[in-house]
């Protein structure tokens, strides 16, 4: 008997994850329209609402939100925009790297340490220590002398 009852109390649940499924599916590449209905509950649909009922617009591609007001006119069917071209344009030819005494330390220690050992240890990304080898410790050497330039004054 038990058992019966938790297979029947299960069916309702089942049905309404099937449902939200098929929902998220419907609208996986589309927009979606919300707003709030006359008893202040959220209304979540693929068409808007009727007019005179401000809403938000959904684009569940890219997960943009825009409002839309009450007083608007036409609604619009689809989320598509003009770009403006109130934006700034940002130097991006090489990046500003800032000076760090902590990261200049680091480097002229790792330095030091790559000229005086004869054998250099490190740790794969298993955590495993290896030993490097000459081209390896050349390589290291080159980043490390990098990023002293970066770092250090």
């Amino acid at each position: 008997m038990l058992l019966k009852n938790m297979i029947t109390a299960s069916v309702p649940t089942v049905a309404i994850a099937l449902l939200a499924l098929l929902v998220s599916y419907a609208t996986a590449d589309g927009t979606v329209y919300r707003w709030k209905n006359e008893r202040g509950n959220s209304v979540n649909s693929d068409r808007p609402p009727p007019a005179g009922i401000a809403y938000e617009v959904i684009s569940t591609g890219s997960s943009m939100v825009r409002k839309v007001g009450a007083d608007q006119g036409a609604v619009p069917t689809s989320i598509k925009s003009t770009p403006n071209n109130s934006y700034k344009q940002v130097d991006t030819a090489a990046p500003k790297v800032e000076k760090h005494a902590l990261y200049c330390d680091q480097a002229r220690d790792n330095l030091e340490q790559i000229n005086t050992h004869a054998r250099i240890r490190m740790r794969n990304e298993r955590g495993e220590v290896y030993y490097l080898s000459e081209t390896e410790k050349i390589a290291e050497k080159e980043k490390t002398l990098a990023a002293i330039k970066a770092h250090c004054s």
